[in-house]
């Protein structure tokens, strides 16, 4: 009984609910309507997209979801940034003791340094990059262990570019300077 009553509710809801029939422009504006989604689905939902898409100067892929976060937070930030509040600034540099850090200098770097210079093998510079990959710092590869393409129920490593230790707009935005 307890059954059909919570099929018959569901049901019941399911039928006032109504279906959505139109998608978010966001989504629409991706789609390739020349293509049948039966022939190609994946060509008919991303086709626009890979027509359109533009990988940015100094990257090497892009993620749309992160990628649009991305460019709102600096949009956020800048803004932030430029209403020039003295309290934010105060607060922010509070945490900066740059006497320490301009007084220490390229010190706590030697140890890395020395090992990169007294690395003559190529087994001593993996040494060293393993290293410098403990830390942190990816040297010649950035791992990644993402969904597999061709097969999403396990996961692979990917190999990326090792990123810059700045990226090209710590150059050209002078918020992040």
């Amino acid at each position: 009984m307890v059954k059909v009553l919570i099929s018959l509710s569901v049901l019941a809801a399911a039928a006032t609910a109504g279906s959505v029939t139109e998608l978010p422009e966001s989504v629409t504006k991706l789609i390739d309507y020349s293509i049948n989604p039966c022939d190609d689905f994946y060509q008919y939902a991303c086709g626009t997209w890979h027509k359109n898409a533009v990988i940015p100067p100094g990257k090497t892929h892009i993620d749309k979801s992160f990628y649009e976060i991305n460019i709102r937070s600096k949009a956020i930030l800048t803004k932030i940034y430029s209403d020039n509040k003295p309290k934010l600034g105060e607060f922010y540099n509070s945490c900066l003791d740059t006497a320490t850090l301009s007084s220490l200098g390229l010190t706590p770097l030697e140890d890395s340094f020395k090992a990169i210079r007294s690395a003559n093998t190529t087994l001593d510079l993996l040494i060293v990059a393993g290293e410098l990959v403990k830390n942190g710092i990816p040297v010649f590869v950035d791992i990644k262990s993402r969904p597999d393409y061709d097969d999403l129920t396990k996961n692979a490593l990917f190999g990326f570019p090792a990123p810059l230790p700045l990226e090209y707009t710590f150059y050209t935005n002078q918020w992040e300077t």
